[in-house]
């Protein structure tokens, strides 16, 4: 049976669980705690020596890296509605996958890093030069979503959810949940966008996986981390 190795702390981690759960394809979860530095055992690194989160062990092929994973499982599972056979189509996932790594993505990890990992460590003052750096990136990537990705469609670049969707949606959730930053109140195409996404593979299931987020929320609030506005 599938095994998927990852850290609901994790965006793309999140990602494949809820990919997991909406597919019912047949699995196992393995957890593995960043913060106690899991990634770094022995046993681990011959699952991925890449210390990284998600990875998989599926009866012996182990793979790392969130998209290639999807792909992967998509095309082993016949799953054409999430990542359809139609080269064009694909060719739309593939850009914003390769697209968010440098933008959404960047700028989310920047930002958590420095308002929620680093002072949970003990690290203080906050890094503003990060801070700052991290907003210009997100806005930026929040402005291109609603501007092209959103444009003419409810989903990203496409009028039916794609593995393109789980994986951005991810990302939005890092911050507005685990940061508390509002980002749906200031931008209402990304906000209606997530919603989509979150019904679309039932809330239950979007909401039991980033509940180990909100707990991160919750600590910057008890940390009083000066949260930026967008």
């Amino acid at each position: 049976m599938l095994k998927a190795y990852v850290d609901l702390i994790s965006q793309p981690s999140r990602a494949l669980y809820i990919f997991l759960k909406f597919t019912q394809i047949p699995h196992t979860i393995q957890h593995v705690a960043l913060r106690k530095g899991e990634h770094n055992k022995a046993e681990f690194l011959k699952i991925n020596p890449f210390h990284t989160v998600p990875a998989i062990d599926d009866g012996g092929f182990l793979l790392s890296e969130s998209v290639p994973i999807l792909q992967y499982l998509c095309n082993k599972h016949n799953i054409h509605s999430l990542y359809p056979k139609d080269l064009q189509q694909r060719a739309k996932i593939e850009a914003f996958t390769h697209w968010q790594h440098l933008n959404l993505r960047y700028g989310g990890s920047i930002l958590f890093v420095a308002l929620f990992s680093q002072p949970a460590s003990g690290k203080m003052p906050i890094d503003e030069k990060s801070v700052q750096l991290g907003v210009k990136v997100l806005k930026a990537s929040l402005e291109r979503i609603e501007q092209i990705y959103l444009k003419d469609t409810p989903f990203l670049s496409s009028d039916s959810l794609s593995i393109a969707d789980l994986l951005g949606a991810c990302e939005v959730m890092q911050v507005q949940v685990g940061l508390g930053m509002d980002i749906l109140t200031r931008y209402p195409k990304v906000a209606k966008w997530v919603e989509l996404v979150r019904e679309s593979v039932g809330a239950s299931i979007f909401d039991d996986a980033h509940s180990f987020i909100l707990k991160a929320g919750e600590k910057v609030k008890m940390m009083e981390v000066p949260v930026p506005k967008l």
